[in-house]
């Protein structure tokens, strides 16, 4: 009986054993790159026989955080000016008028064909390294194919909205979703 119980201990320790190492086995290394904006580069880098090391995710930049300058920096003048006497209360017609709320939503949860408005004012400002938030923007409705938001299909959006939008037009659209922040 005592040989039993012994042989049942040594048994328990052994599967203790076994399942730590499986256990630490499986820990995830701290300086791999398992959710990053640049995992990709990293991962296509190491196949071309690269030394990568990863590299860490940059804090969101809240557009709170940013100047004016910051903000509207890059556009063009007469948009700038526009801009200062922007009406966002009047995008919403606009955006309705042009078709904009057909594939565009303020409901994150809501998957449509363009990327959600929701929280885009902060979105905007980290969204392409050197494009301030309005200027991202301002490229996004006239020439929407100079940067695709991953996982959305290029060529969807109207590439004619530079000459049917007014001046006022794209400012009173910017700065409505300039407003779209936490």
């Amino acid at each position: 009986m005592k040989a039993l119980l012994s042989h049942r201990k040594s048994l328990v320790a052994l599967f203790i054993v076994v399942l730590a190492i499986l256990l630490v086995s499986c820990a995830p290394n701290a300086s791999e790159p398992i959710i990053s904006s640049q995992l990709g580069t990293v991962l296509a880098a190491r196949e071309a026989g690269q030394e990568v090391s990863a590299m860490p995710t940059a804090t969101p930049v809240l557009l709170t955080a940013l100047s004016a300058e910051q903000i509207y920096a890059g556009l063009p003048a007469d948009l700038r000016a526009a801009i200062d006497t922007a009406d966002p209360a009047r995008a919403q017609q606009i955006a309705l008028a042009n078709g904009c709320l057909g594939c565009h939503s303020l409901d994150p949860n809501q998957t449509m064909t363009g990327p959600t408005w929701y929280h885009l004012g902060d979105t905007a400002a980290m969204r392409v390294p050197n494009e301030s938030p309005a200027e991202y923007l301002h490229q996004s409705i006239v020439a929407p194919g100079a940067y695709v938001v991953p996982n959305f299909p290029n060529g969807v959006m109207p590439q004619d909205f530079g000459s049917r939008l007014s001046t006022q037009e794209l400012a009173d659209l910017i700065a409505f979703l300039l407003e779209q922040h936490q």
